[in-house]
């Protein structure tokens, strides 16, 4: 075994972690105490600020377990010369596929009839407030065209859907390579686009990028679905959007702050679906991404 020592601070896949602890001395916790030792960071979540990096004098690299990084200081993390590495595209295929269940749930009214069955709302067949729509022919809307985008624009072909992306660091012949058409503004997606799937970062430029006036001219059969990031859809605006009927519905598995709590009005609207941030929870998309950080540990520490 080698003796360095590495912080694993969330649970991850159980072969990931045994790879670890067969090489390394691991630890799940930090204090005062061991914070000098630490060789190397494994963090889903936790943030990893300059307070931290500035004391873990024997740090050498933060492992993210994903794609992004946003809880982590990285200027601070270059100042100190440590090295951030992530595991980017490995959980594409599971959020491509929560987003199309989305879609689907959200397209035939299941949780409403579902939730409306339970309490004996519906009382005969052929209801009109349980009419659906199909998705074939339909237009998507893709915001951002990085790997999950393409998953589920892959998955999608099948629905033989017209498929609109905003990307403005994209040419429209790059879009068009890709099989997407551009569109130069996210209201112009939101009026075009029967369904449109957001998967960008949050940054300073996208921090509430959909809000009130995106929705002000949207396509009242829109369902919009959020898989990326809390923070790049204004909540409070949509909730207004899906209350006032600007659009059809809406899903997110990611929110300002996660959990949200249970009072959030969205969560008490008919026409919204929400998840816990599990669009990567697969087993499938966890081992994958597990055992690529702990490749990317190993690269450094050996």
């Amino acid at each position: 075994m080698n003796n360095q020592t590495v912080l694993v601070t969330e649970p991850i896949d159980s072969s990931a972690l045994k790879r670890l602890t067969d090489r390394y001395n691991v630890i799940s916790s930090v204090n005062e105490s061991n914070i000098k030792e630490i060789n190397a960071v494994l963090t889903r979540k936790m943030a990893v600020n300059r307070d931290f990096i500035s004391k873990a004098v024997n740090l050498k690299v933060i492992a993210n377990h994903g794609s992004g990084a946003d809880q982590i200081d990285l200027q601070a993390a270059k100042e100190y010369g440590v090295k951030v590495l992530s595991a980017p595209g490995l959980n594409a295929l599971s959020v491509a596929e929560l987003v199309l269940g989305f879609f689907i749930n959200l397209s035939f009214k299941i949780k409403y009839s579902d939730e409306g069955l339970r309490i004996g709302q519906f009382t005969s067949f052929g209801i009109p407030e349980l009419q659906g729509n199909e998705i074939s022919g339909k237009n998507l809307g893709l915001i951002g065209s990085g790997n999950i985008a393409r998953h589920l624009a892959k998955l999608m072909s099948s629905f033989n859907m017209n498929i609109y992306c905003w990307n403005p660091h994209k040419s429209a012949q790059e879009l068009s390579e890709l099989g997407f058409k551009k569109v130069d503004s996210i209201k112009e997606l939101l009026n075009k686009c029967d369904f449109v799937s957001i998967h960008i970062p949050l940054n300073s430029e996208t921090k509430n990028l959909i809000n009130g006036e995106s929705f002000s001219n949207a396509n009242p059969n829109l369902i919009l679905v959020n898989t990326s990031r809390g923070g790049i859809v204004n909540e409070t605006d949509l909730y207004a959007a899906l209350v006032n009927k600007k659009i059809k519905g809406a899903a997110c598995d990611v929110f300002t702050k996660e959990p949200p709590s249970k009072d959030l009005p969205l969560l008490h609207l008919a026409n919204f679906l929400a998840t816990p941030h599990i669009g990567g929870s697969t087993k499938e998309a966890l081992e994958r991404v597990g055992n690529k950080t702990v490749d990317n540990i190993i690269s450094v520490l050996e």
